[in-house]
């Protein structure tokens, strides 16, 4: 299934409490499109943040095999100024691309906003 990034960022924005919402290229440390704010206020800035987050769990032997994506769904960071989700697009392990998205810790809801991010990515949850 291709992702369409531009419906799929518009969609995300539309999940309660969510900031903003971009899709990076993790090995590379590119954006290949953005919706709303970032944390920092600059893209780049937010993408390497991101590929730097998801190169130091990918060599850390504790969570998987370096260079693989296979045990990783997403990466959730608790902070101040919200959570941060960095969700693996794609069920292959090939994949190099990740969802980031920036949710406001007061209106948000971590877990409606993780559901939704599932089904919009990666299709219907398998039952």
């Amino acid at each position: 299934m291709e992702l369409d990034s531009e419906n799929c960022l518009r969609q995300i924005m539309t999940i309660h409490g969510v900031l903003g919402a971009s899709l990076v290229d993790y090995q590379s440390g590119t954006t290949i499109g953005s919706a709303g704010r970032e944390p920092d206020g600059g893209g780049q800035v937010t993408a390497a943040g991101v590929a730097g987050v998801v190169q130091a769990a990918l060599s850390g032997a504790a969570f998987a095999a370096p260079g693989t994506t296979e045990h990783f769904d997403e990466i959730v960071l608790t902070a101040g100024n919200g959570y941060h989700l960095v969700h693996f697009v794609g069920r292959r392990a090939d994949t190099l691309l990740v969802l980031y998205v920036w949710l406001d810790r007061l209106l948000g809801n971590l877990a409606m906003a993780q559901r939704r991010i599932h089904s919009l990515v990666d299709g219907p949850v398998p039952v």
